[in-house]
């Protein structure tokens, strides 16, 4: 009876002197694994957050993997020892998976352990209570491909007109571009993206059809990761306001469908401006070299002569009709200039003889 007591006594005292440091402590998820299974040669991430009830103290994880098998394969990005700082109740760990290409085709287990200690435990007879949490391994290696995804936000943001030279043609149908940012998680094991995306751009009134386009080269997103793509479509939209109505497609399957209201600006409207990047440029110079490759390209095979030959017997009847016309033009100013000298004589008076 008495070392029960002295035993319950015992461990209020340290509850006690520890409780200010490590209150309580959990995490979320406490598992790692995959939705679907995962390739040889593939890699993972999944974020597990330590969660702690009180902040007051700056304390320190500490991570051990047991999983003989896939050990090698796992790997913490803060390391396996790292802080928890004061004033934090939510600390997130990426976990990486990063299966090699020799895995063999099976399910492996295993478990995390994370151990949480003050920060600096001093010596002598101090007492601390070290709190911790396992979190389970499970992954299925397999070398079936599963493709699937989820369309977890759409937006069209607003834009505005080109200002000279970008709005000339030969560069709006690069960079003059209706855009749809999609937030695409992928839950398969291989790389996805949407098959298609469609836009049909109507008026405020949704009475007419202005511009309709398919993108169907949309970046794919890694093997469970979550990421933004973006579909761009030509456009000749003068500003103003216009609803787009998106069709996200899997294959042939319409998998998400909206509309969206978006606005067209004058060039200088939008307040965070137009980034069109350094690529308008690379394709002016592009324009220019080809110019200058094509003239020196002419000059070096002495064209112009050719060229002028041609042109020359091309020109011939426009130089022979130039000539009969010039010949009439000026037989009609001689008689025109004879008609009117003989008109002017008739007025002229005769000359007074002197001797009279």
């Amino acid at each position: 009876m008495f070392k029960k007591a002295l035993a319950i006594f015992i461990f209020f005292v340290c509850l006690t002197w520890s409780s200010g440091a490590q209150a309580g402590f959990g995490i979320s998820p406490p598992y790692l694994k995959t939705d679907k299974p995962i390739f040889p040669g593939a890699n993972y991430e999944q974020t597990i957050t330590l969660l702690r009830s009180s902040a007051e103290d700056e304390l320190t994880a500490k991570i051990t993997v047991n999983a003989p098998e896939i050990e090698s394969w796992i790997a913490i990005d803060k390391g396996y020892s790292f802080d928890l700082p004061k004033g934090q109740l939510r600390v997130p760990m990426m976990v990486r998976v990063n299966v090699p290409d020799s895995a063999e085709i099976g399910d492996y287990k295993g478990y995390i352990n994370v151990k949480i200690v003050p920060k600096v435990q001093s010596g002598g007879s101090g007492v601390s209570i070290a709190l911790g949490a396992r979190i389970d391994i499970d992954l299925r290696i397999t070398d079936k491909a599963f493709l699937d995804f989820n369309v977890r936000r759409v937006s069209i943001p607003d834009f505005e007109q080109l200002g000279t030279p970008w709005k000339w043609p030969i560069f709006s149908w690069f960079f003059y571009r209706t855009k749809v940012e999609m937030k695409i998680e992928n839950t398969g094991n291989i790389k996805v993206a949407p098959s298609k995306v469609h836009i049909d751009v109507y008026d405020l009134t949704e009475k007419e059809l202005l511009e309709s386009y398919d993108d169907n080269s949309i970046e794919k997103v890694e093997p469970f990761k979550t990421e933004t793509v973006v579909a761009s479509f030509p456009t000749k939209l003068k500003p103003g306001q216009y609803w787009g109505k998106i069709k996200i497609y899997k294959d042939k399957d319409i998998i998400y469908k909206d509309k969206i209201a978006f606005t067209v600006m004058t060039h200088g409207e939008l307040p965070s401006g137009t980034k069109i990047g350094v690529w308008p440029w690379v394709l002016l110079s592009l324009y220019v070299s080809l110019v200058l490759l094509f003239v020196y390209i002419l000059i070096r095979i002495k064209i112009w002569v050719y060229i002028y030959l041609v042109l020359y017997f091309i020109s011939f009847p426009i130089r022979f009709i130039w000539k009969v016309v010039a010949r009439l033009i000026k037989k009609l100013k001689l008689k025109f200039w004879k008609w009117m000298h003989q008109k002017a004589s008739k007025y002229q008076e005769p000359p007074k003889d002197e001797d009279k």
